[in-house]
């Protein structure tokens, strides 16, 4: 990045500036959306960040983090930009929806990097790429457990198979300062993987879940964004400390294979074994249909606390 104006859609901020706006775009039926964004343009080169939240619109801690360092980054200790993005899926935000978008019934973070003459969700997302990714020379997604979901801390970063721009993801996750770290290839369509795709090095963060706006849970994603930012250069200061990482190079995801009433029989954190017990399930009057057994050995990273559940609907989620 020189230092030169900064434009996003029809956002401008001149060096040493910060300006807001709304990303639109029309998605037919007469339905208009808009993203909230933010333009801080520093005063001197340096790299351009990306940062999003609220892909999925129940993810509070991490929204109200981006709202947060989208007031309180100062340009004049800014190298080259930061394009602050707090609240990609506003109508699920609006609407306290969780995992899909209202307006179709689509999981953002499924269809990335979007399409301009697909879904409403596809071309939401092709509106966040265009205009925000494709600017970043590094991207980090703030998430966290939906409405119903309870998980630890963890990053992730994407194997792309480019050595260049594998190696600059997994040092911004080490940057970030979560100590679970998870390089993988799951979940395509996310909006890490496809900026990875784009050659763009990029990190997806949880961190907080269950529908509530804990401080804890916020300030991990401030001070990781502000940890990462200062390490690769676009903000001055030095960053803090952070303990050693744990790797992890599977994310194992389990799903129902039927409408049930489920019972989780392990917490949070807790280490599995593979074949061990992990679940119990019920038809609506109560009668036992069957169980779940782990897959993989290792941590539960995620976890499912509705016993509401629908046939292809996530359970939960084991580091291996």
């Amino acid at each position: 990045m020189s230092t030169k104006p900064m434009t996003v859609g029809e956002i401008t901020a001149a060096p040493g500036q910060v300006a807001r706006g709304f990303l639109t775009t029309d998605v037919g039926r007469g339905v208009t959306v808009r993203m909230p964004v933010v333009v801080i343009n520093g005063t001197a080169d340096g790299p351009v960040f990306a940062v999003t939240a609220g892909v999925h619109g129940a993810e509070y801690p991490g929204i109200e983090a981006a709202i947060r360092l989208s007031r309180t980054l100062n340009p004049a200790e800014v190298r080259g930009a930061a394009i602050v993005v707090p609240l990609v899926s506003v109508p699920a935000f609006q609407r306290r929806a969780i995992y899909v978008n209202p307006l179709d019934g689509i999981n953002f973070n499924r269809v990335c990097p979007g399409n301009p003459t697909g879904t409403i969700t596809e071309i939401m997302a092709h509106l966040l790429f265009k205009n925000v990714i494709a600017q970043a020379d590094y991207y980090i997604d703030l998430h966290g457990g939906d409405m119903i979901e309870a998980l630890v801390p963890f990053t992730l970063y994407y194997k792309s198979g480019n050595e260049k721009v594998d190696d600059a993801s997994k040092a911004l996750a080490e940057a970030y300062g979560i100590p679970i770290i998870l390089g993988t290839t799951a979940l395509r369509g996310g909006s890490y993987g496809a900026a990875a795709a784009m050659g763009t090095p990029a990190i997806l963060t949880e961190a907080g879940g269950q529908g509530i706006l804990d401080e804890p849970s916020t300030q991990t994603h401030v001070t990781g964004v502000l940890n990462a930012l200062r390490k690769f250069g676009c903000l001055s200061g030095t960053p803090a400390a952070v303990p050693p990482p744990t790797y992890y190079s599977k994310f194992v995801w389990v799903a129902a294979e039927q409408d049930c009433v489920y019972y989780p029989k392990v917490t949070v954190g807790q280490q599995v074994k593979e074949g061990d017990r992990i679940a119990e399930f019920t038809d609506l009057f109560g009668d036992k249909i069957g169980d779940l057994r782990s897959p993989a050995t290792g941590p539960v990273l995620f976890l499912v606390t509705s016993p509401a559940i629908n046939k292809n609907d996530p359970l939960m989620a084991i580091g291996a």
